[in-house]
């Protein structure tokens, strides 16, 4: 059986979770998928059982019947799209996947990562695992927001980043806007268009719209 570890409040995580619900998938009613939920709130990410899974001590992982461990959320969502549901969000051919791929870089380096720095270097829950420099705080948010205007102007007439269907472009987005709100950056204070796209995103894959997994410690 695989195996997919997450937690349902972090971007990364949410990633593989919004992808496949985005292709009408529930995550939790999978045939040949097992869905493991860790507990952040109490450092379970660090336990002994889940760092002989993934060192790392990150989610998402998915671990194939083979014994293969994939623990990078890009590498998870591009086996999760490959092998489940007829549509890509990744694109559909060459050229929209390279578009897509573009997209969803800048969205995640540009605004998700900096808004992340930004969360480590100031929020109390890190402070055990990161060396906090409060200075990294200000212009980390001020460069994300920089970016926001730049996916503002992108999704001016329409509806979605790349053609008429939502893609994993989109997915990145949505997150790093969401992720902003820990921040006091408010997702619909960034322009209309942005504003539109997350409320429109927001109603489908909102964190309280996603089934949650059983506890690691529930496992077999």
């Amino acid at each position: 059986m695989k195996k997919l570890y997450i937690t349902r409040t972090a971007p990364n995580p949410r990633k593989a979770l919004i992808l496949l619900a985005s292709k009408g998938i529930d995550i939790d009613d999978m045939d040949d998928l097992d869905v493991i939920d860790i507990d952040f709130a109490i450092n379970e990410q660090m336990s002994e059982t889940f760092t002989k899974i993934n060192p790392m001590q990150t989610v998402p992982v998915l671990t194939l019947d083979d014994g293969t461990v994939l623990n990078d959320s890009q590498a998870v969502c591009e086996y999760l799209d490959r092998v489940y549901g007829e549509r890509s969000v990744m694109g559909n051919d060459v050229v929209q996947r390279a578009q897509v791929c573009s997209m969803r870089r800048i969205a995640e380096f540009e605004v998700l990562y900096n808004f992340m720095l930004a969360f480590q270097h100031s929020h109390p829950s890190k402070a055990q695992h990161v060396e906090q420099v409060p200075e990294f705080v200000a212009p980390s948010i001020a460069r994300a927001v920089k970016a926001l205007v730049y996916f503002d102007t992108m999704l001016d007439g329409h509806e979605y980043l790349v053609g008429d269907q939502l893609s994993f472009a989109d997915i990145v987005l949505y997150l790093s806007l969401d992720f902003g709100k820990v921040l006091q950056v408010n997702p619909n204070e960034q322009g209309d268009n942005l504003a539109r796209f997350y409320q429109m995103m927001n109603e489908r894959f909102s964190i309280k719209n996603m089934a949650k997994a059983k506890p690691i410690h529930e496992e077999d």
